[in-house]
Formats: structure tokens, sequence, C-alpha cells
């Protein structure tokens, strides 16, 4: 059963008033509970005549707190008698007034987790601080969520690092500080809400977080100070049902979570010796492929030959045991190092990353010769796709009689480039549906400061004319394209597109191929299951049998 709770930023010593307002509130909305988000108290040092009578007043009952309420540590220390009754009175200030101490995780009477870091980030060491000082470490943010997998209510006085990446909603006056481990926090226990106590106003878009479906989802409100004179909002009343599972549909505006960290690792061709290969090359792909880039930067060398690309099959080494399918310019072949498994899938018997290529070797499908050739191989490309996702529509099909699986596709298309090609990954239909791949396209290009994805139609043509990221997204019942221009003077992620699906499915570990390492019988063995699931949908196949 939903219960009313009411958020409240810094109250900063006004109590009188304050508690008066929250009591007719009370009358009309018979809230649960309450919490101060901000600073409860006046700063000490800067403390009137007039706030230390409040706070005398506050402390003999002479002001009813009018509903059982918690007020966090904000970013100012407590005055000296307020500690002393806290010590007393373990953690109770006054009748329905209690504190949420630097770290704290409670559950309420009405069966709500709150979880609440207090005070102003004092580092990453193990120091010993006071009970109630106004002062947090990142063991404190990683302590507090020890053992939880998720809280109603987190309360922090510095807001998540990143929180306002990929968001529309503007804050223009000095932020509160961002950290890492707040935001890791946040992420670690994906609350229904998290709040905090700044200058001003500030409501992000919902966020959701990575994971299986469905997808939990935290809105992120910062309270304005009560009585300020800008009229800001300094109060926030919701309805909440305490461990309630995530919403099936998202809320509108939602985003991917702007707070899962980017840890960059260096570019392979920055580790690799120069005579090494490696299997990223400058389109992003996931198979063998010779480190070119550094090749021609580093000893100025020429771009490949066929005979020298590990797309090429004409090349000796090429790793044949992977084809799943070769047509009149295309053919099929499984991922090295793919970033799913064959339990990612378990409906299809092997891991159903598939990479789609052309035999022409050319950076881009604008460089392909002669024309007649070139758009023989898209259709070709198309059809292929098609198979794949028919084959997706077969294997997948619940009792409903409705696939369980969409696919992305995306492909890395510059001149700069060595052989282009597609690489195609079963989704679960559900993230199709609800918005999540394409959130989580625009929220990691977002994080990483790229450009914008271009979705009209005309647009994207226009853009397909120069370098570009292109991604599709498919089910049975939709079909997007997002395309990102790379003419900019940026350095592009190759292994953007992996990166992102890697955290919509909740495979971030498998982001690069070298921790996807498979044996050459274990290639081979998913191989030749692929071709087997796909022979029924294989049309070069026919062609051959024809013959």
């Amino acid at each position: 059963m939903a219960s009313k709770i009411v958020v409240i930023g810094a109250v900063k010593g006004k109590f009188s008033d304050m508690f008066a307002k929250l009591a007719t509130l009370h009358a009309k909305q018979n809230f649960a509970f309450a919490i101060i988000a901000g600073d409860l108290c006046a700063n000490a040092d800067i403390a009137t005549d007039a706030d230390r009578e409040e706070l005398a007043k506050l402390l003999r009952g002479d002001i009813t707190v009018p509903l059982s309420t918690y007020f966090a540590l904000g970013g100012q220390s407590l005055p000296i008698e307020v500690g002393g009754i806290l010590d007393k009175n373990e953690g109770e200030l006054c009748p329905n007034l209690s504190v949420l101490e630097r770290r704290a995780s409670i559950k309420t009477s009405d069966g709500f987790r709150i979880v609440a870091i207090g005070g102003a980030h004092a580092g990453s060491g193990d120091q010993v601080i006071a009970q109630y000082a106004a002062y947090y470490t990142d063991s404190d943010a990683q302590a507090v969520g020890k053992g939880l997998t998720n809280a109603d209510i987190v309360v922090t006085s510095d807001w998540p690092a990143h929180i306002r990446d990929g968001g529309k909603s503007q804050y223009t006056v000095a932020c509160p500080a961002e950290t890492e481990s707040i935001a890791e926090l946040c992420t670690s226990l994906k609350p229904r809400y998290h709040f905090s106590a700044s200058e001003a106003f500030y409501e992000r878009e919902p966020f959701f977080h990575n994971g299986p479906t469905p997808r939990p989802v935290t809105r992120f409100i910062s309270l304005a100070p009560f009585g300020n004179t800008a009229k800001q909002k300094w109060i926030y009343a919701f309805s909440l049902e305490p461990s309630a599972d995530a919403p099936q549909n998202l809320p509108p505006g939602c985003t991917a979570s702007p707070l899962t960290s980017i840890k960059k690792r260096k570019l392979d061709s920055q580790e690799s010796d120069f005579n090494t290969f490696r299997y990223a090359n400058g389109n992003g792909t996931d198979h063998y492929q010779p480190d070119y880039r550094r090749q021609k930067r580093s000893r100025n060398n020429p771009p490949p030959t066929p005979s020298q690309c590990y797309f090429c099959l004409s090349n000796p080494t090429c790793e044949k045991h992977m084809i799943g399918s070769i047509g009149s310019d295309v053919y099929l072949t499984t991922a090295k190092g793919p970033l799913s498994t064959r339990q990612t899938f378990p409906d299809l018997g092997f891991p159903g990353h598939i990479l789609l290529i052309p035999v022409q070797h050319q950076p881009t499908i604008s460089a392909m010769t002669p024309v007649e050739t070139r758009n023989s191989i898209v259709t070709e490309m198309q059809q292929y796709r098609a198979a794949l996702q028919s084959m997706l529509v077969e294997k997948s099909k619940g009792e409903d009689g409705l696939a369980k699986l969409g696919a992305v596709t995306w492909e890395i298309s510059r001149n700069s480039g060595v052989h282009l090609h597609w690489q195609f990954l079963p989704v679960p239909v559900d993230m199709v549906r609800q918005g999540l791949v394409e959130a989580g396209f625009d929220q990691e290009a977002a994080n990483l400061n790229y450009p914008k994805f271009v979705k009209g139609f005309k647009e994207t043509e226009e853009i397909e004319e120069g370098n570009f990221f292109k991604v599709t997204i498919w089910s049975e019942a939709l079909r997007k394209e997002m395309v990102m221009p790379l003419d900019g003077d940026f350095r592009f992620d190759l292994q953007f597109g992996r990166r992102v699906l890697g955290k919509l499915l909740g495979l971030e570990q498998r982001t690069h191929w070298k921790d996807c390492g498979q044996t050459v019988a274990e290639e081979t063995a998913d191989a030749e299951v692929f071709k087997g699931v796909f022979k029924k949908f294989d049309f070069g196949l026919e062609e051959e049998e024809e013959l």
C-alpha cells in the first residue's frame, strides 16, 4: 500500500515557521513521515540571537514537530548543544525529530529503506570521525550500502558525480560538491528517490539503471532552502509503496543512468607492439585485425592489402572456422571474443554476436566499385540482416506468438578505416519496446561529449555521405536508425557500440574482446551451432544447392 512522504530542503533554524506549515500540510495529507534533506540548524558561527532563540524553543518543547521527521546532516557542523542531546538520546533531538547520522541505513515502521550519507566529503581514508560530525569518507559511502541491493530513498549532502550529464534540466547557481563515491552508492542501491539540498531547486529527468528488465528507475531531486527569497521549490511530496517492483514501463523523459563510471582503458594500439595484431581495428570490430592505425602513425606504413587484412578471405590466416555463411558479395562470421555468451540468449544455443562483412576490401560502402557491385553489396547486407532477424523471431517466440528478442546492428564508416562491416547483436525485445537501447546510446554519447545522434530519415541520409557511426534498432514492431557524424575533431571510442550494449545487458566486464577469449574449439563449436540454427534462413546456402 502506498504512503505519502514529504521531503524538505535546508531549514537553517527557521523552526517555528517551517513546522507550522508542515503541520498544516500534514493535517490535509496525513504523511507517513518527513525528511529534512539539508541543514536543520542555522550556522553556529554566524547565528543571530533570533536563531539561538529558535533553537532553544525547539529543544525545550515550545515548537511542536507534527509528525515523525528525520533530518540529515548537512554541510555544516551541528551546534554543540544539539550534538550533546543526540548523544544522550540516541539520535533523537526532541519528540518526533531524529537525526540520520553521517552514514545511516534505517527501515521505517512503514517498511521504507532510507540510506543517508551526510556532511562534506573528507577523502578516501578510514579516519575516525565523530558520529554526528558533518563529514564522510569514501569508506563511509561504501560501508553504508554493504549488504543492500536496493533502497527506497537515499539522502546525501553531496551530489553524485556526473548527475547532470545527459539531462535537459539546467542548474544555474553554484552546485554542491559532486563525488564518485555518492555516484557509486546510487548505482549500487538504485533508489527510487535520491534527495539532496542546494541553494536552488534542481530535478533531473528520471534515469534507469543497468541490468535485466524491468529496470529500476531513480529520480534525483535537490531542494532549495525553506523561505528562500527566490521562491524556489523547498518541499516535495509524493506517494510511494515500500520495496515495490521496478516499473514495467519507463516514465516519460527517462534516460539511461549518467552515473555509470567511464573507466577508460588505454587503447590496445597503445599497449601493443608495432608488429603485433589485435582484434579491434579502425572500424571497431571484435575480429582479428592488425593495429594499422598505430603502424601508420608511427611507421608511416601503407594501408594493408587484402592479403594482409583479416577480414579478407584471400588472407591465408583468415579465421575460416568461424565463418557461418558465404553469399555472393558478403559473408557472415561469429564474433571473435563475443560480447554475449551462450547463457545470454539461451534460446539460440550460441552467443548470437555476428559480423556481416563485404568481400570487397574497402573502408566504406561509398568507396566500393563499380556502382553495380556496391548496390549488390548493400542489398545482400540487408538481406543477411533480415535473415538473422527472422532467425531470432523463430528461435525466441514465446507462448503469445511474439518474439522475445530484438536486435541492434551497428557500424563505423570512415575513410580512415580498413574493412567495413556490420555488427549484429540480439537484445531483449523489452529493451527495444521501452526505448532503453536508444536512451543508452544517447546517454553514453552525452557522457563522452560526442555529437548528438540524428534520427530523421532525410538528415541521416545527408550524414551518411561522410564519416559516421550508425545504429539500427529492430523488433518485429519497430525499426529505428540513429546516426552520429564522425567528421568532427574528437577521438571516437572504437568500442562505443559494444560498450553501450554491454552496459544495457549487464555485460560491462565483456566490453573488450581481450576479456572474452575463447579456444579454437569453442569458436568452432559456436560457429557450427550458428550454421545449424541459421540454415533454414541462409539464402546463400540455397543458391549453392540450386547450383
